[in-house]
């Protein structure tokens, strides 16, 4: 079972790691970009546990790293996992108790993780990333003619937002046509 377990898990992170560069949407001029990569952990996180939610999670990074490592990846890949870690728990903590997926329960998870995602994000952007980008790459907002507020209010903000909403609707379509074979997984690995 446990051999089991972690070719799940490595299956899940590989697909994960996919899901980081295709499909791929550049948003805000192409800053930012959004992707699906969330789906495969959510979907460990319902069959397997938190933990190894974490561990595909963990994965899919350093697989995304090794295949499109440069600088600008080093600064964003931490701080996309403290934001997918930020998603994701919120989910857990309003689904833990239940052994199946509950549509209204996971949307309410997701709203708090958008929230929780668009927060840490924020203050990941004013602490973290910001001054590295300018240190370490030369990246100044001054030269898209923004100041660190705009840049929060017009990029950081509007795209954690959608970002979260987006994630919580395509993840909960694919829970809910997946149900009947996610529940009989979880069975057999608890």
């Amino acid at each position: 079972m446990k051999l089991s377990r972690i070719l799940l898990i490595t299956i899940f992170a590989a697909i994960a790691a996919g899901l980081m560069i295709f499909p791929q949407i550049p948003m805000f001029g192409g800053f930012m970009k959004l992707d699906f990569s969330i789906i495969p952990i959510i979907i460990i996180l319902y069959v397997l546990n938190l933990k190894d939610a974490f561990w595909v999670l963990l994965l899919r990074s350093v697989l995304e790293l090794i295949i499109n490592g440069d600088l600008s990846s080093l600064i964003g890949m931490p701080m996309n996992i403290v934001a997918v870690i930020s998603f994701i728990f919120a989910i857990w903590c309003l689904q833990r108790e239940i052994t199946n997926f509950a549509l209204k329960k996971f949307i309410l998870g997701g709203i708090v993780g958008t929230f929780l995602l668009t927060i840490t994000m924020i203050i990941l952007n004013i602490v973290y990333a910001l001054p590295l980008y300018e240190k370490v790459i030369n990246f100044k907002l001054a030269n898209l003619g923004m100041d660190t507020k705009e840049w929060i209010l017009l990029m950081t903000l509007p795209f954690n937002l959608i970002q979260g909403i987006l994630w919580t609707s395509f993840s909960a379509l694919v829970l809910t046509m997946l149900q009947p074979i996610i529940y009989s997984q979880k069975i057999k690995y608890k």
